[in-house]
């Protein structure tokens, strides 16, 4: 038993390998399509120019960037279904928030009021009807 384990262990293993692997090419290469595009050159001038407000403005949206990567991440990792639509909460936020900071307040106040409003609400309903009749069957059956 402790040798199939094991296998599954370095299966496991491998798998996560690969996917790093497959990640680190993807990412790689939109690196490189953005470093090599028209505009990275001015990018780079205005950064080096110590233009302050730009550079505030593009630490912010890094920030809020890799704040809705992250929830994202987690609406697919966490066990528990309620974290789950919570986490995708949190992502149409920071959705909403790279909306108002681009000047499209009108598209970020509508994704708060339809996304975060209704499909959440629709979302974190049906997670909850849905659990007790799970439960119960589960019950039942054992």
């Amino acid at each position: 038993m402790s040798e199939k384990s094991g296998a599954n262990v370095i299966r496991t293993i491998f798998e996560l390998l690969v996917l790093l692997a497959a990640l680190g090419i993807i990412f790689g290469g939109l690196a490189l399509i953005v470093l090599f595009s028209p505009w990275a050159k001015e990018v780079l001038e205005r950064l080096l120019a110590f233009d302050i407000r730009f550079a505030i403005e593009m630490i912010a949206f890094l920030v809020l960037a890799a704040i809705i990567l992250l929830l994202s991440a987690m609406v697919v990792y966490a066990r528990n279904i309620v974290h789950s639509a919570l986490y995708l909460l949190g992502s149409f936020a920071g959705v909403a928030a790279l909306y108002i900071m681009l000047n499209a307040t009108f598209v970020g106040v509508a994704q708060v009021l339809v996304y975060i409003g209704a499909v959440g609400v629709l979302l974190l309903f049906a997670v909850m009807l849905t659990k007790k009749t799970i439960l119960e069957e589960s019950h039942g059956e054992v």
